[in-house]
């Protein structure tokens, strides 16, 4: 068994960021606090930007079509999940789906919540649509709230998956990889990044850092300002 370089640094910072900012996200989902969550989750949505660029420039156990999709490999992969043996050096086929699943529904609900904060409270960039028809509507704040359980839904299955890799398959240390980047396998299968990919992930953190600083100094900016002129 030889230790091979799985995840890196930018994959590895990823992973912790967007769960730290959807934990702030929930944390922050309160009436006194909405300025602060809706700044989260725009702060997501550069993330997802990332992630999305990264699914396609990123190396490889990173790019989605290294994502083990379809029925064949989760066949495959529920019929040898008591083995010790590894078919899966990156994701496996049910944490792909779980993975790509928490992608486009986290999408959804920074949409969703976008609209309801402009909708219903007249602030962010669909603030104009609180004087329209969809005022009348608590459409998108359901939609909303029903993404969000999905998404907690994801995040359970997500966590279940961690608890059963570590229980059935610890010797591949699958759970310290994505601290330390490094997984146990049959054969060396390190990555390493080029230039480009390095290059990308700096820039998608300094804009991240930026957003993240600017907002958190100037809170009532075009993403969060109210639309409604205050009375003296």
């Amino acid at each position: 068994m030889l230790k091979s370089y799985i995840w890196s640094v930018p994959t590895r910072v990823f992973h912790w960021l967007f769960a730290l900012l959807i934990l702030v996200a929930f944390l922050t989902d309160d009436d006194d606090l909405l300025t602060y969550h809706a700044i989260m989750g725009y702060a997501l949505l550069i993330l997802l930007g990332f992630r999305f660029f990264w699914g396609y420039l990123g190396p490889k156990y990173s790019k989605f079509k290294d994502f083990p999709l379809g029925i064949k490999n989760l066949k495959a992969f529920m019929h040898t999940i008591l083995s010790s043996q590894q078919n899966f050096i990156g994701h496996n086929p049910a944490a792909s789906y779980v993975m790509l699943g928490m992608f486009v529904v986290v999408f959804m609900v920074i949409a969703t919540g976008a609209l309801t904060f402009g909708i219903q409270e007249g602030k962010g960039v669909f603030s104009f649509l609180n004087d329209s028809f969809f005022k009348k509507m608590e459409l998108f704040e359901a939609l909303h709230e029903f993404f969000a359980n999905v998404l907690i839904a994801l995040i359970a299955a997500h966590l279940i998956g961690i608890a059963s890799d570590k229980l059935l398959h610890s010797k591949h240390e699958t759970l310290q990889s994505i601290f330390t980047g490094y997984k146990i396998t049959q054969e060396k299968s390190s990555i390493s990044l080029t230039l480009l990919q390095k290059f990308i992930a700096f820039v998608f953190f300094i804009a991240l850092l930026v957003f993240l600083v600017f907002n958190l100094m100037q809170p009532k900016n075009i993403l969060t300002a109210s639309s409604y002129k205050s009375i003296d």
